[in-house]
């Protein structure tokens, strides 16, 4: 069985999926058909057309955006059914981890800017998303997460046994990584609230 190559949660709204449209096609230099394209980003976020996921989308608000889990295996081999085998292997995590990516989830700054974490609580807050946020040291950096901005409507899978499975999933996740840390490294916390320091610079947009 080959090993699923996912990318976690994606926040689908109309400006993201876009971006990662003209992104994809650009990383890919071997041209294509367009519209095969975004019927493949669909299928490897879920949905079995284009037509499909863009009404899902249209449903969903700009502070509750639908989530979705992105597997370059399925759009892979959805771009082969289509015949476009000239993409090969398909690695959407560049774009999707992309700082230039509209509304992302997490920010950057420096450790102890309290007003920059302050802004960045209350647009968490607005957005109804999780405190995702990277402080920057000299060397390395600390990624923290707080769920206390989510509304209390979209907090259950943070919650109970959904949040024990999470943080077991998220704890898995910071082994895998944790392998190219120098020295020693703390995962602290649950899926609800916690943290991972120290991190590589590199690694904590992977974590992310």
């Amino acid at each position: 069985m080959k090993k699923e190559r996912s990318h976690g949660l994606y926040s689908a709204n109309p400006r993201q999926y876009r971006f990662c449209e003209i992104r994809v096609a650009q990383g890919n230099a071997g041209g294509g058909n367009s519209a095969h394209l975004t019927e493949a980003l669909a299928f490897g976020v879920g949905y079995d057309t284009h037509a499909a996921l863009l009404a899902a989308i249209m449903t969903c608000t700009r502070h509750r955006p639908i989530l979705a889990k992105v597997d370059d295996e399925k759009i892979a081999a959805r771009l082969a059914a289509l015949g476009n085998n000239m993409f090969g292997v398909v690695s959407t995590g560049t774009t999707l981890r992309s700082p230039s990516m509209p509304e992302h989830i997490w920010v950057e700054f420096g450790n102890g800017n309290v007003n920059a974490n302050n802004y960045w609580f209350r647009e968490c807050r607005n957005r109804d998303i999780p405190n995702l946020r990277i402080s920057k040291r000299t060397k390395y950096v600390k990624l923290n997460w707080d769920c206390i901005s989510l509304d209390g409507r979209s907090e259950a899978h943070v919650m109970g046994e959904s949040g024990s499975a999470l943080t077991k999933a998220m704890f898995k996740t910071y082994q895998g990584i944790a392998r190219r840390i120098p020295g020693k490294s703390l995962f602290s916390g649950s899926s609800f609230v916690g943290s991972v320091d120290p991190l590589l610079p590199e690694l904590s947009l992977r974590s992310c």
